[in-house]
């Protein structure tokens, strides 16, 4: 009888162990799985203002998008679900901020009607980590945040605009009278240099230069060669003017919906990233400006003096055009910005 009692207990004891061991196995997988974020990322929408086959888009999206996902450990992960044919441009400022998009790389050329100030981006002397260190960033970011959005940093950095044309010009008087396709960030510009900016879409740039129906364009240096603008373009001006505008701006319920440990690394990649990029983009502009010569553009410098007197137009024009939609802002941004 007590031998049978004891088998009994030996029999109960040995399932427990066996259940409660089982068991534990389990929520230790459970445990694992959660832990190990890759085995169940959480999934972020991004677009881009330019097609993902774009020269400005194509190498340095993937570049941040990587960072963001090996800097997480795999918990989270970035879909690129396209450019403008996904969600034209113009709205995607709008789409990132009401969730229909979780991430957008922009520029504020497009959402500057609705946020004035962020256009104060073309006036910055400064690169993304000073801007970082002068408290500029943390404008911004309160800004966007007032607007709806997290500000997480830059990403077109260093690619200012030029003129290309198909006048040869010694001095600033040569381009009076000219005929620039154009676009809203440096219309001010060319009316004031005497010039008429006419607005033609990328696509028929081309046609227009080769019938003669403007003299030239306003661009970055990265771009006419390889849409093949550069067969119908004689001169490449080499007066770099306003700093790019482009940002990288997250919907703030996606951000919110990250641990606090991984919004901290969002952002603290993204700083990183800001000074990888802005080497990439010298070196990239650097074999740029060999390969539009071997294309035969001529590159044109202005004098010391017509240069001081240009950048002084360029910092004047855009000043006033900022005291005008946000004057609410400009003491404050003249403190962050304003450079002799």
């Amino acid at each position: 009888m007590l031998k049978r009692k004891n088998s009994l207990v030996l029999l109960l004891l040995i399932v427990y162990l066996f259940v409660f061991t089982g068991c534990n196995s389990k929520d230790q997988e459970v445990d694992a799985a959660k832990s190990d974020g890759s085995k169940n990322p959480q999934v972020f929408k991004l677009i881009s203002f330019l097609p993902t086959d774009n020269t400005l888009t194509k190498d340095i999206v993937p570049m941040w998008i990587e960072k963001v996902e090996k800097e997480t450990n795999g918990a989270v992960k970035i879909e690129w679900t396209g450019g403008p044919e996904s969600i034209p441009s113009k709205d995607q400022f709008d789409a990132v901020r009401n969730g229909i998009a979780d991430i957008g790389f922009n520029v504020s050329s497009y959402y500057g009607h609705l946020m004035p100030e962020s256009l104060s981006m073309h006036l910055s002397p400064y690169t993304p980590e000073e801007e970082r260190e002068n408290g500029y960033f943390e404008y911004l970011s309160k800004r966007f945040d007032k607007n709806g959005l997290v500000y997480m940093g830059r990403w077109l950095s260093p690619s200012p605009f030029h003129f290309w044309s198909n006048k040869e010009i010694k001095s600033l008087d040569d381009l009076k009278d000219t005929k620039f396709r154009s676009n809203p960030t440096y219309h001010d510009i060319m009316q004031a240099l005497g010039m008429t900016p006419i607005d033609i879409n990328p696509t028929d740039v081309y046609t227009s230069l080769e019938r003669g129906m403007v003299d030239g364009f306003g661009f970055p240096l990265l771009g006419p060669n390889e849409n093949g603008w550069t067969e119908v373009t004689k001169y490449f001006i080499d007066e770099p003017f306003l700093n790019q505008n482009a940002t990288i701006l997250m919907n703030p319920k996606a951000f919110k919906s990250l641990s606090s440990d991984n919004q901290q690394k969002m952002l603290e990649l993204t700083a990183a990233f800001e000074s990888e990029m802005i080497t990439y983009f010298n070196e990239l502009n650097e074999k740029e400006r060999k390969e539009i010569e071997a294309a035969g553009v001529k590159i044109i410098k202005l004098n010391q003096e017509e240069s001081k007197e240009f950048q002084a137009l360029v910092k004047k024009v855009k000043w006033e055009s900022l005291e005008k939609s946000t004057p609410d802002q400009i003491k404050e941004l003249k403190k962050l910005l304003y450079k002799e």
